[in-house]
């Protein structure tokens, strides 16, 4: 799909993707729920997220403005005493079919879970975390979307510049609704 989209006129880059990929893109409310702490030392709860992804804050072409990221800002709220983050970055979306979109995300997440870990707490070493992550969506009608999404949040020992000594991060996966207001 990317192929066909950049090889094509910007006419017909606005037939095979929608406004996400190729305008400034919706202002957009998200809320969902999550699993959280997937194959670590908090699984077994739940995280409530809240998210509000802005518009560009600048266009390109509509071949490539789903290059330039969308800022987004949000909350992880555990429902069961463990970590819980906010959370801010960018987001590129691109627009599969007029119906199907997929989504990455990177920016940055303060924490307020254990630094060293314990039992029942994942030992994230720093407060600061890198947030990086995906989603698979699908519109249900204009303003209407839901998706599905990892979400990851690791100080990046052992991959990127960190000197935190420990790095067990956390793998949140869940459902999101997402109402678009243009």
């Amino acid at each position: 799909m990317f192929v066909a989209a950049t090889c094509v006129g910007s006419a017909s880059a606005q037939t095979l993707t929608g406004s996400r990929s190729i305008g400034p893109g919706p202002i957009e409310a998200r809320f969902g729920a999550f699993s959280h702490g997937v194959g670590g030392d908090e699984q077994g709860s739940v995280d409530l997220n809240a998210e509000v992804v802005f518009s560009r804050l600048w266009t390109w072409s509509p071949t490539w403005n789903w290059l330039i990221p969308r800022p987004h800002l949000g909350a992880m709220v555990n429902t069961a005493n463990k970590t819980s983050y906010v959370y801010a970055g960018g987001l590129w979306s691109y627009d599969i079919t007029p119906k199907f979109f997929v989504e990455g995300f990177f920016g940055g997440a303060i924490h307020n879970g254990s630094l060293e870990g314990d039992a029942t707490h994942s030992a994230l070493g720093c407060r600061g975390q890198y947030h990086v992550g995906g989603s698979m969506g699908y519109h249900i009608t204009q303003p209407l979307s839901v998706m599905f999404t990892f979400d990851h949040i690791s100080n990046g020992n052992g991959v990127m510049l960190s000197n935190c000594d420990k790095n067990n991060g956390l793998n949140e996966y869940g459902l999101r609704l997402a109402w678009e207001f243009n």
